[in-house]
């Protein structure tokens, strides 16, 4: 049996997603991990095992790649922003939880905009562009014709090897060689009026298409204003 998908195609049933935490980014966001030397890190190198995602990780990893492919453009690297982290990470996981894709939630005027969503991580003058795709967690890319094995399970063959979870870093480049594929993805990505970026990811299993493993990516950009966080 083989079947093909299309990026975006939304046929979800069960999930698994991430809390959100409030102080994001120890450990991965510092002078021994930023886009000159993220590449050595061998953290990033790991196969992912779905029953034990580090989020912190595979974000991270998104925000090294796209300062990368920033430096390489010739702009300036972005500042991480941990209240950036935390509204992306709310929208992935509003977005698996509530079965919809969309910069728009549907379903709660408070987190309708990617700015009403920024209020909500205290970010006092949110100006926000938005990035959102659906990718795989095995190395499967879309079209591709692939033989069904068992539940969760494929090859690209009848009686091929099974297709092999990414790693950290090359589900990173996945998503962000998908964004790139869209303009206006592509032209958030490599604005030269954003100033800091927060990436987040959840996890879904997709009973639609033989329990593939998914996530759901978003990265939120700030624009022009620096972020004032709320006062206590």
């Amino acid at each position: 049996m083989n079947r093909t998908v299309i990026l975006g195609l939304l046929l979800l049933s069960t999930f698994l997603v991430p809390a959100i935490a409030q102080d994001r980014g120890k450990g991965y966001y510092n002078a021994d991990t930023d886009y000159t030397n993220f590449r050595r890190n061998a953290l990033f190198e790991e196969v992912i095992d779905f029953n034990a995602i580090d989020y912190e990780r595979i974000n991270a990893v998104i925000f090294c790649l796209t300062n990368e492919l920033r430096i390489r453009n010739h702009l300036d690297a972005l500042e991480y922003a941990p209240e950036l982290e935390n509204t992306a990470m709310m929208h992935a996981t509003d977005m698996i939880r509530e079965g919809f894709f969309s910069h728009f939630n549907p379903n709660h005027s408070q987190k309708k905009t990617p700015n009403d969503r920024a209020f909500l991580c205290k970010i006092t003058n949110p100006y926000l562009a938005e990035n959102i795709i659906e990718g795989f967690g095995l190395r499967y890319k879309s079209n591709e014709t692939v033989y069904l094995r068992g539940k969760g399970k494929f090859s690209n063959l009848p009686n091929g090897e099974l297709l092999k979870p990414h790693t950290y870093l090359s589900l990173g480049e996945s998503l962000v060689a998908g964004w790139l594929n869209s303009k206006d993805h592509r032209q958030n990505m490599l604005s030269k009026d954003a100033l800091q970026l927060g990436c987040g990811i959840a996890f879904f299993v997709d009973h639609g298409f033989n329990d593939m493993p998914s996530f759901k990516a978003v990265q939120n950009f700030q624009l022009y204003q620096r972020i004032i966080p709320a006062k206590h």
